[in-house]
This record gives C-alpha cells, sequence and structure tokens, in this order.
C-alpha cells in the first residue's frame, strides 16, 4: 500500500484518497487524476489523432477521481473532452470529482451554460454531494500565526469561506 504525505493537503484531496484506498482494497481498480492532467493528456491524444484509444484509459477503472475541477477555466475544447468522458462513463463507472465551485459555477467553468447542464445532468443522475465548508487547510497556521487575517481583507474573507464539493456517482 502507498504510503501518501497527508500534511496540508485540502479536505476534498483527503476524502477522495481514503475512498480510492477503500476501493482499492475491495480489489476495485482506480485512477487519480488531476482535471488539468486528464485535460491535457485527452488533448494531446486528440490532436495525434488517437483519442479513442487513450479515452479507455479513463474509461477502464471502476472508479475513476478527479482532482482540482474548477480551479481553471475549461477552453472550449477542454469543455468538450470533459463531457465526452462524463457521457463515456454515464452509469458504467462510479467517478469522485473534488471542485472548489458549487454546481451553480459550473456554466462558468464550462464556459458554456448548455454543454454545463448536460455535464450536470450525466454526474448528478445518480450522486451523491457532500459540501465540505470550512477554512483552508494550507492557510490555517498561517491565519494561527496572524499572517493572514479572516477579518477585514480579501483574502481573509475568501478563504473563511472556502469551501469545496464532492460528486459521488454510483
Amino acid at each position: 500500500m502507498p504510503v501518501l504525505p497527508l500534511k496540508n493537503k485540502q479536505k476534498t484531496y483527503l476524502l477522495a484518497v481514503a475512498i480510492a484506498m477503500e476501493a482499492i482494497g475491495q480489489g476495485l481498480p482506480v485512477y487519480f487524476v488531476s482535471l488539468t492532467q486528464l485535460i491535457n493528456d485527452l488533448r494531446k491524444a486528440y490532436e495525434e489523432n488517437r483519442l479513442d484509444k487513450r479515452m479507455r484509459i479513463y474509461l477502464r477503472p471502476r472508479l475513476l477521481i478527479v482532482d482540482e475541477v474548477g480551479y481553471l477555466p475549461l477552453d472550449p475544447l477542454a469543455a468538450n473532452l470533459f463531457f465526452q468522458l462524463v457521457s463515456a462513463r454515464y452509469e458504467k463507472g462510479s467517478m469522485i470529482l473534488t471542485s472548489n465551485k458549487s454546481i451553480g459555477e459550473w456554466d462558468e467553468l464550462m464556459g458554456d451554460p448548455v454543454l454545463a447542464t448536460a455535464v450536470l445532468d450525466r454526474l448528478l443522475h445518480h450522486c451523491h454531494v457532500i459540501n465540505i465548508r470550512g477554512n483552508s487547510y494550507r492557510l490555517k497556521d498561517k491565519l494561527k500565526t496572524g499572517i493572514y487575517s479572516t477579518q477585514g481583507t480579501k483574502v481573509g474573507q475568501f478563504f473563511s469561506g472556502a469551501s469545496g464539493s464532492k460528486i459521488f456517482r454510483r
């Protein structure tokens, strides 16, 4: 079993890793990837005309975990590639998505409200959404020392209200 560095990781990441470890312990294949890595990989495969073959890497595992959804907006090709993946996995494999965006903000993430609706329709059909609220683990030590303040600053206000969501699909 791999040893994971747990210090200063975000709450949604830790929850996703814990579920992944349990799934692996039960003999299920699991694949973990950040959205940026996923999109870069699929974009390269698309440009090299081997998208179908590469997509199988992400369709094969029983559980696919996509971390950091929403940290960067997706361009039209990236949004389309993500939709293709979600659509292909729909009702065939479980997914966990970690995100700093609420579901209502996904139209901005995808850059297209129609595409965002199509993705969310598939994701939310058989899912459990867990909304985690609280201070960022990355800044908790800074807040204790007074380097950052949660009162009266944009940075403090942003991080004191930071939250992450997990979407679980059966």
